[in-house]
C-alpha cells in the first residue's frame, strides 16, 4: 500500500513538472541561461545546447512520471527517480543556501516555489524515491512487461508534441501574466503592504496597547507606537513595463493600460534573429491597422542600427519602440510575436506565421470582406483559455492510456487462451 502510494506521488509530481516544462521549453531555456550565467559567467555555452538540455529534461522527468504511474519497467523507473533526486535534492539545497537565482523553475512559470521550500519538497520526495526503489518488487502493475513499450512510445510521441507546439507555435498553455484574458493593469502594480498602528501606554507598572491614539486619561504615561503588519505586499509580476519610443522618445505604456480602443503590439524582441519571411505578414498587419485607425507598434530591445536593417531589409513602415529584453520574452515565446491589447487586458495573442492571412489571390473586394473577418477576429476577447487547454490535454494523455490498457489486457488475455489446452485436448492426453 505505502509503496505504491509513493509510487503514485512520484509519478504525479514528474508528470506534472516534466509537462510544465514542456509547454514552454523557451521559458526552461532562458532558465537555463540564468544558471549558466550565475555559475558560469565566464563559459559561453552555445543557445542549441542548452535548448536541447531542456527539451531532453522536460521528456525524461515526463515519461519518467508516465512509467511510475502504470507500473511497468519496475527496476528501470525506480533508479531513475532515485538517481533524479539524488542530483536535484544536494542543487536545490545549494540554491537554497546561497539563494543565486529567486525560483528554481522545477515547475516552469505554472508554480512559483521559494528555494527552502523546493529542497524540502525535494527531500521528502528523495526518502520516496529510495523506499520505491527498496520495494520496487512491489509495485503494482497496469501494464504487462511486453505493453511497455506502447506506454514508453505513447509518452515520448505526447511530450514531443507538446514541445513542438511550444517551438513552432506558441506554448499550448501560458502561465505567465501577458496570457490571453490577463489583465495588465493588474500585473504592473505593487500591492502595497497594510500595517496597523498601536499605541502603548504605561501606568503603576500596567502596560496597555491601543488601535487609536490617546490614553485612557491623562493618568497614562505614553510609552511609544509599534506596527503590526495586518496584510503582506504583493509585489507586480511584471517588472520593466515600459516602452520608449526610438524616434520621439515617447512611453506608451499608460496608454496601453488605458485605451479603450483595440492596439496591436509586434513583438521582435531581437531583430537580428527574427524570421523575416513574415515580414511581408507583418507589414500587411500593420497596413491594415492604419486602414482601420488601429494603434500599431512594434517593440523590440535591438540596437538602432540593427532596427535601421531590419526596416531596410523589409520596408518595415511601423514605429519601433524599445523595451526589456526579458519582458518581451515574457510577453510572448516567438520572435516576431503579435499580441492584441484593450483597455490593459490581453484579447489575442500569435505566433506571427499563426495570424491569419489577410490577402489573398482574389478581387479587392475579397481583400475587404478577409480584412473584416480579421477585425472580427479581434474582438472575441478569450476567456481562461488555460483551463479548456488543461482538459484538452489530460484527456489527450489518459484516455490513450485507458485504451493501452484494456489492448494489454486483451492481449494477455488471448497469450493465456493460447498457453492452456482445450479441456477436450486434456482429457485426451490423460486417458
Amino acid at each position: 500500500m505505502l509503496t505504491n502510494l509513493c509510487r503514485l506521488l512520484l509519478a504525479a509530481v514528474f508528470v506534472v513538472s516534466g509537462f510544465v516544462k514542456a509547454v514552454d521549453p523557451k521559458g526552461l531555456l532562458y532558465k537555463l541561461q540564468e544558471y549558466a550565467t550565475v555559475f558560469l559567467p565566464d563559459v559561453n555555452i552555445d543557445e542549441t545546447l542548452l535548448l536541447v538540455a531542456a527539451l531532453a529534461l522536460s521528456a525524461a522527468e515526463f515519461v519518467l512520471g508516465v512509467l511510475l504511474f502504470m507500473g511497468t519497467c519496475r527496476r528501470f523507473s525506480a533508479i531513475a527517480a532515485l538517481a533524479i533526486m539524488l542530483l536535484f535534492t544536494p542543487w536545490t539545497l545549494v540554491l537554497a543556501i546561497w539563494n543565486p537565482v529567486h525560483d528554481c523553475g522545477c515547475f516552469g512559470d505554472a508554480f512559483q516555489m521559494s528555494n527552502w521550500a523546493t529542497f524540502f519538497k525535494n527531500a521528502l520526495l528523495l526518502m520516496m524515491a529510495a523506499f520505491l526503489w527498496v520495494k520496487r518488487s512491489r509495485i503494482v502493475r497496469f501494464i504487462s512487461t511486453r505493453g511497455s513499450w506502447m506506454v514508453t512510445l505513447f509518452a515520448i510521441v505526447y511530450v514531443g508534441t507538446v514541445q513542438y507546439n511550444g517551438l513552432v507555435h506558441l506554448p499550448v498553455m501560458d502561465f505567465r501574466p501577458f496570457a490571453v484574458g490577463s489583465d495588465l493593469n493588474e500585473g504592473v502594480h505593487d500591492v502595497p503592504a497594510e500595517y496597523k498602528l498601536i499605541f502603548r501606554y504605561e501606568k503603576d507598572g500596567k502596560v496597555v496597547e491601543l488601535d487609536s491614539e490617546g490614553a485612557p486619561d491623562s493618568t497614562w504615561n505614553y510609552l511609544g507606537t509599534r506596527s503590526d503588519i495586518i496584510s503582506e505586499g504583493v509585489p507586480a509580476k511584471i517588472e520593466n513595463f515600459f516602452f520608449m519610443g526610438m524616434e520621439r522618445g515617447d512611453d506608451i505604456s499608460e496608454r496601453l493600460l488605458g485605451d479603450s480602443t483595440y492596439t496591436c503590439l509586434l513583438v521582435i524582441a531581437d531583430v537580428t534573429a527574427a524570421d523575416e519571411s513574415r515580414a511581408d505578414k507583418m507589414n500587411d498587419i500593420y497596413d491594415y491597422c492604419v486602414d482601420n485607425n488601429i494603434q500599431f507598434y512594434a517593440l523590440t530591445s535591438s540596437l538602432d542600427e540593427d532596427v535601421e536593417l531590419w526596416r531596410k531589409h523589409t520596408g518595415a513602415e511601423y514605429p519601433f519602440y524599445a523595451a526589456d529584453n526579458l519582458l518581451l520574452k515574457t510577453m510572448v515565446r516567438s520572435n516576431p510575436g503579435l499580441l492584441v491589447v484593450k483597455s490593459g487586458k490581453v484579447v489575442a495573442k500569435w505566433n506571427v506565421k499563426d495570424v491569419p492571412e489577410l490577402y489573398s489571390d482574389n478581387s479587392e473586394e475579397d481583400v475587404i470582406d478577409e480584412y473584416a473577418d480579421f477585425y472580427q477576429l479581434l474582438k472575441k476577447v478569450s476567456g481562461d483559455t488555460n483551463i479548456n487547454s488543461l482538459f484538452h490535454w489530460m484527456f489527450m494523455l489518459f484516455t490513450p492510456l485507458l485504451f493501452i490498457f484494456l489492448v494489454d489486457v486483451t492481449l494477455c488475455r488471448i497469450r493465456k487462451e493460447k498457453k492452456e489446452p482445450a479441456p477436450d485436448t486434456q482429457n485426451e492426453t490423460e486417458k
